[in-house]
């Protein structure tokens, strides 16, 4: 096979590549011989079919596909081999198709490039260490929602009146303009009082009722409701109280401790929360020096950022954005309704952190080639021998039923433990 190059820059090569007709022809049957137990011809055993015939059959052009990509891939191994200096970004260039038929094809190949990277400074760098404390505040509202979570909700006496803080189970049916409206009836609805989890002033306006009593509660909507057609209207909602309940909150004391697992009293379980607590701080601190490292790291560096590799992290971003608002019972154009804006204002407004992203990316990873940090199968082992600690499988069933995703998963993770901890070795934190 022939071929030039056309151009080559520091984002991309292109090269025109030709296979005439004898090397075409030769190819040809090297697919015939390959694939021709594919072909069910009638008269003949199935693989059995002269070339001829199948061509006959399916057309002339009955193996170009399988011959073309067969070859094209050939001469891509190939070039890169040959060429080991190239880094393609795309792990199979991007191909246009100028001529195929019987004399053989033409094709333009584009291999994009992966962008160089000119290092900064990355050792020796000066970081200020990012410290959190934790204060009795935080320990206590930490124990408030354990104690909030070991809440038991009781039924009031038929004569308690609502109040804040009260749980209402409600019927509710709500109009406009006297016509019912879609999502504005419920039965057995739990409501807690003054959590303002329903418009307007809905949750003031039922105070003071009684299990048994209905009552007509007036309210607007919001001018910016998610729901267009009920955006700034008046409401009307028949409400009937059903039951009144209260939360009972234990209090925390030596029998609450333990309650929740092998705790002395509660001086124990205040400790263990407050140990807890440090230990997240220290985590998040470190995390958060890390990133502050790895930014001034990115800023002593210099890449130019291909749109291109833009686009494909905005995608990433996009499709996780979509995944985890599907959880929530909602779309991406329902979630730009809501925020009163517009998905691509959204993919606009994430431009910048998609950039960021990939140009953090590709720094780190020219200092993991620069300094030559590699994992071992070793390493591999040992992490898919933690995994399968936590299962009822041997290490060896773990390994076999290892999802290729989730092994990449781990690869990367390790790398980037070791990448860190190089960089935490050659740089320098100050308090």
């Amino acid at each position: 096979m022939d071929f030039k190059i056309i151009s080559n820059d520091e984002e991309k090569i292109v090269l025109s590549l030709e296979m005439g007709k004898e090397e075409w022809d030769k190819e040809l049957v090297e697919t015939y011989e390959k694939t021709k137990g594919k072909f069910n011809i009638e008269g003949f055993r199935k693989g059995k079919a002269p070339m001829k015939v199948i061509e006959n059959f399916y057309g002339e052009n009955a193996f170009y596909e399988e011959t073309f990509n067969r070859t094209l891939t050939d001469f891509y191994i190939n070039y890169l081999q040959e060429n080991k200096e190239i880094k393609p970004l795309k792990s199979y260039p991007d191909f246009n198709i100028d001529q195929i038929g019987k004399e053989g094809y033409k094709v333009t190949l584009t291999i994009a490039l992966t962008p160089k990277v000119e290092l900064g400074e990355y050792k020796n760098v000066e970081v200020k260490r990012i410290k959190h404390s934790v204060s009795d505040k935080d320990v206590d509202k930490e124990i408030q929602g354990m104690l909030n979570s070991q809440a038991k909700e009781v039924e009031c006496d038929v004569d308690k009146v609502l109040e804040n803080g009260d749980i209402a189970i409600i019927d509710f049916d709500g109009t406009i303009n006297g016509e019912r409206f879609e999502g504005g009836m419920a039965e057995d609805y739990p409501l807690e009082i003054g959590s303002h989890s329903f418009i307007d002033n809905f949750e003031d306006q039922m105070i003071g009722m009684k299990k048994g009593e209905t009552k007509e509660v007036k309210v607007k909507f919001p001018k910016d409701y998610g729901a267009k057609n009920l955006a700034d209207k008046d409401a009307v909602f028949y409400v009937t109280v059903k039951e009144i309940k209260q939360k009972q909150i234990p209090e925390f004391n030596d029998e609450f401790a333990k309650s929740m697992g092998e705790f002395e009293d509660a001086k124990a379980l205040r400790a263990f929360i407050k140990s807890a607590l440090e230990k997240q701080a220290q985590t998040r601190g470190q995390h958060e020096t890390e990133n502050a490292l790895v930014e001034k790291i990115v800023e002593n560096s210099k890449v130019k950022v291909p749109n291109d590799m833009i686009e494909a992290q905005l995608d990433a971003i996009i499709h996780d954005l979509s995944y985890r608002l599907m959880y929530q019972g909602m779309s991406l154009e329902q979630y730009a309704e809501m925020m009163q804006t517009t998905v691509d204002k959204i993919r606009q407004d994430k431009k910048a952190d998609a950039e960021k992203a990939v140009r953090t990316r590709l720094v780190l990873e020219e200092i993991i080639e620069k300094e030559n940090l590699k994992i071992s199968e070793q390493d591999v082992d040992n992490r898919i021998r933690e995994l399968a600690q936590n299962t009822n499988k041997t290490f060896e069933d773990f390994k076999k039923t290892l999802p290729k995703q989730q092994l990449d998963y781990i690869i990367n993770d390790i790398i980037v433990n070791k990448l860190y901890d190089f960089l935490a070795k050659e740089n320098k934190f100050v308090d």
